[in-house]
């Protein structure tokens, strides 16, 4: 929505990412559907990817395919763990 800060757990913070929305992307994709969705994109412009969705065996088994097909810097995020982009 452009705002300048958000709020996550109780703390500010400034939003300091470039934000894009990809509107024709499905929250409800299966991972066939999303490694399509990945394998459009040029690999090289990727600096990390980050899974933060599903049960931990079935985000695990998806980066294994993101790896295979080029994709490095992949993240499965601890609860509460945070990251310097």
């Amino acid at each position: 929505d452009g705002q300048k800060t958000i709020s996550m757990f109780g703390k500010d913070f400034e939003v300091k990412a470039s934000v894009k929305v990809i509107d024709s992307y499905s929250a409800h994709a299966d991972y066939e559907e999303m490694l399509r969705f990945f394998e459009c994109l040029e690999k090289s412009k990727v600096e990390k990817v980050f899974l933060v969705h599903g049960e931990y065996e079935t985000q695990q088994n998806f980066k294994e395919k993101l790896a295979h097909v080029g994709f490095k810097n992949i993240e499965i995020p601890l609860f509460r763990e945070e990251f310097t982009l």
